[in-house]
């Protein structure tokens, strides 16, 4: 009788079933916890920042408000910035057959009354030019400075090379361009332009 093998009954087995599949949930709990690591998400993630640009606008709180006014003297910079970059690539060019043409191309950047001068200006110039022709060749720093009653100054170095009618480089001249410009209806205007040579060298 003693050697005989004990049956289990079948409410024996199922609690024996049940502890095995606790110890397995125990198990699976104690890796995933303790042993396995997750890998790491990448950090630089170019989304995340369009991300939290977003909550900076939509959010209510003051952060948000500060970041949201910053954002908004930026664009003003911008558009200045613009505003200049556009006149200085056609005001410092010039064809001596249209020769108010070049003021002409800025105009809707300029305080109507300095069109005007500038306009003028050109008009009653009685110098014949020597060359035919001025054509930019390049535009170097660029840069700003907060000026009086609202208005911030922008300016820039400029190479310009003269042609005669053929096309032939007579001269290259750089120049500083200062432009004082200030806001109007939402809109950027030059209001008053000095420029200042910087050195001229003539080609043979």
């Amino acid at each position: 009788m003693k050697g005989r093998k004990r049956s289990y009954t079948p409410k024996e087995k199922g609690v024996f079933a049940c502890i095995i599949i606790m110890l397995v949930c125990i198990g699976f709990y104690v890796y995933k916890t303790y042993i396995y690591t997750a890998p790491e998400p990448e950090k630089t993630n170019s989304p995340l920042i369009v991300d939290k640009k977003k909550n900076q606008t939509t959010s209510g709180n003051e952060t948000g408000s500060d970041d949201n006014i910053v954002t908004a003297e930026d664009k003003q910079h911008d558009t200045a910035e613009q505003v200049f970059a556009r006149f200085l690539d056609s005001y410092p060019t010039f064809n001596a057959s249209k020769p108010t043409e070049h003021i002409e191309k800025v105009k809707d950047m300029l305080d109507p009354g300095f069109y005007q001068t500038l306009l003028t200006e050109q008009q009653n110039m009685t110098a014949v030019p020597q060359y035919q022709t001025t054509v930019i060749e390049s535009v170097k720093n660029m840069s700003s400075k907060v000026a009086e009653s609202e208005s911030v100054y922008w300016k820039a170095d400029v190479t310009t090379v003269n042609k005669d009618k053929d096309g032939k480089a007579l001269s290259t001249i750089k120049t500083q361009y200062v432009a004082t410009m200030k806001q109007v209806n939402n809109k950027w205007q030059i209001i008053d332009l000095m420029q200042q040579g910087q050195g001229a060298k003539l080609h043979e």
